[in-house]
């Protein structure tokens, strides 16, 4: 009983010691620096993106308009905005997560309660019409 208490002794130990010290003032200005430079890397590569985006979508409007297809004018897209303490996983207002169901409104907004989930994997659902039924034992 005792080694017991004294191999968790043991462990408790060096657990503490394994702890990594807090970073020093010139580390965390450092840390802030190196930050900056990727958010401000992270605004010029989305720009960029824009553009080529914009031209890309140009081009191909003047392509149709030249052979005569109809085109649809683009879409707007609102801009994501994260608030103070957000996750960074803001989405668009008025839109849901785009792996969820179409038609599922975006987090946080008044709707429906939600429906149960009915599942034939989970048993909540009664099984499709073209899945093969379990062979039966002939009768002899």
């Amino acid at each position: 009983m005792n080694s017991f208490v004294a191999l968790g002794t043991a462990l408790a130990a060096t657990a503490t010691l394994a702890a990594l010290p807090a970073p020093t003032p010139q580390q965390q200005a450092e840390a802030a620096a190196k930050a900056a430079q990727a958010a401000s890397a992270a605004a010029v590569e989305k720009q960029q993106l824009e553009a080529s985006m914009d031209r890309l979508s140009q081009r191909w409007r003047q392509r149709a308009a030249a052979q005569g297809w109809q085109a649809h004018p683009p879409t707007p897209v609102a801009t994501a905005t994260t608030s103070a303490g957000g996750s960074g996983n803001a989405q668009v207002p008025g839109q849901g997560n785009p792996h969820s169901a179409p038609g599922t409104p975006a987090a946080g907004t008044a709707s429906a309660p939600a429906l149960p989930i009915r599942s034939e994997k989970l048993g909540t659902a009664p099984p499709s019409e073209d899945v093969k039924k379990p062979k039966t034992p002939m009768a002899r």
